[in-house]
C-alpha cells in the first residue's frame, strides 16, 4: 500500500540486558560515518555512547518511506530513538522530508527485537495462502517482508499491518485474520495477483 510503514517498539531493561550479554564484552559503537554505513553490520548489535543496544542494518528488513515523512517524525509515531535512527539511516538531517520509496531502517523490523511469532498461523495460511500459486505465496512473503519486516502490528501513518494496508480498509479490524482477508482481495481487486503487485512493487516501491 503507498503509506509509511510504523510499529511502536517497548523493550523492557530485562530484555535489553539480555541483548547486550550476545555481543561481545568489548563494546561496539556505531559509526556515525555515511560513507562507512557497513562497517559493523556484521555484528548482531552495536551499543551506542549510551549504553543502549542497536540493532545492525543486516539484521533489519528496510521499508520503503511513504508521504514524505521526516525522520523526527518517524520517530515519534514509532515511540522510538531519533538518536537510533539516525544511525541507523545514515545520519539523515531529521527534519528535512525522506523522499517517496527511500530504504527506511526502523529498529522494530530487526529480528532482535521481535517481541511476538509473526509467522502466519497455520490456520490463516490453510485459509489464505495454501490456494495461492507457488510463485503468489512467494511474492506476497515478499511484499509483506518490504512493507512491515512481516510484522502483523506495524504502523506507519495510516497504514498498519503484515501488509500496510491504510487503515480506512481495515475498518477497524486489525486482527491477523481481517489483514489477510483485506490483503487477497485489495491484492484481487487491484492487480490481479500478488505477482503483479510485486512487479508494480519494483517499478514504483509501493503497490
Amino acid at each position: 500500500m503507498k503509506k509509511n510503514n510504523k510499529r511502536s517498539i517497548l523493550v523492557s531493561s530485562a530484555i535489553i540486558a539480555g541483548l547486550i550479554l550476545t555481543v561481545s564484552s568489548q563494546q561496539v559503537h556505531a559509526s556515525t560515518s555515511t560513507n562507512n554505513e557497513n562497517s559493523d553490520e556484521s555484528t548482531v548489535l552495536q551499543i551506542n555512547n549510551n549504553h543502549t543496544a542497536i540493532p545492525t542494518k543486516a539484521s533489519i528488513s528496510p521499508v520503503a518511506s511513504r508521504d514524505n515523512q521526516t525522520l523526527r517524525q518517524v520517530a515519534e509515531a514509532n515511540n522510538t530513538s531519533l538518536d537510533i535512527l539516525e544511525k541507523l539511516n545514515n545520519n539523515i538531517n531529521p527534519d528535512t522530508p525522506i523522499q517517496d520509496g527511500t530504504p527506511l531502517y526502523l529498529p522494530q523490523n530487526s529480528s532482535i527485537y521481535s517481541q511476538e511469532n509473526d509467522a502466519v498461523p497455520h490456520s490463516l495460511y490453510v485459509k489464505y495462502w495454501r490456494h495461492l500459486s507457488h510463485a503468489n505465496r512467494a511474492a506476497k512473503a515478499w511484499i509483506a517482508q518490504r512493507e512491515s519486516g512481516g510484522s502483523y502490528t506495524a504502523r506507519n501513518g495510516n497504514a498498519y499491518g503484515r501488509y500496510q494496508l491504510l487503515l480506512s480498509y481495515l475498518h477497524g479490524d486489525l486482527s491477523k485474520t481481517n489483514q489477510e482477508r483485506v490483503a487477497n482481495r485489495y491484492v484481487k481487486s487491484r492487480y490481479g495477483s500478488w505477482v503483479n503487485a510485486k512487479k508494480f512493487w519494483l517499478a514504483h516501491h509501493w503497490y
